[in-house]
């Protein structure tokens, strides 16, 4: 597989009131839309005053054909723990890929606790991602295909 990185700093995060981050004017990834799987592989939230939660769940308004949850939300793209209640990061590798497509001009997070509550992410708070993108091979896919069509007729 094909893969890129897209990083989403916290210099260029805009709010969007009280739900979350928005990172708008994203670079094109590619020249069309490509099909691929997308994963969050570090993930930091740093709060300026301590929150009372043991974790947080990191969603992504991204559309997805692999994702399904029982409230019909936004794809969990990752869990973040911590330790002193100020700092939450990707406790070990994150194992979510989300399939999507490399169409993203913008992206918003929202974060919750367990309880599906809203977590605000102020101006003082910092939060940065590393995204990873790995692209379906469509050669392949479409060649698999060929191979199967024969057993299914």
């Amino acid at each position: 597989m094909y893969m890129k990185y897209l990083f989403l700093g916290d210099a260029q995060r805009n709010l969007l009131g009280d739900s979350g981050a928005k990172w708008q004017n994203l670079p094109t990834l590619s020249q069309s839309t490509r099909e691929c799987y997308l994963s969050v592989v570090n993930c930091k939230v740093i709060f300026n005053n301590a929150s009372v939660h043991d974790s947080l769940n990191v969603k992504m308004k991204i559309p997805s054909s692999n994702y399904y949850a029982s409230d019909n939300s936004y794809p969990v793209v990752a869990f973040l723990n911590t330790i002193d209640n100020k700092t939450y990061t990707l406790e070990h590798d994150n194992e979510i890929s989300i399939l999507t497509n490399d169409n993203l001009k913008s992206i918003e997070i929202v974060l919750e606790d367990n309880n599906g509550e809203v977590i605000a992410i102020d101006l003082d708070d910092s939060m940065e991602l590393m995204i990873k993108l790995d692209y379906v091979d469509q050669k392949e896919q479409t060649d698999q295909f060929i191979l199967e069509l024969p057993k299914r007729l």
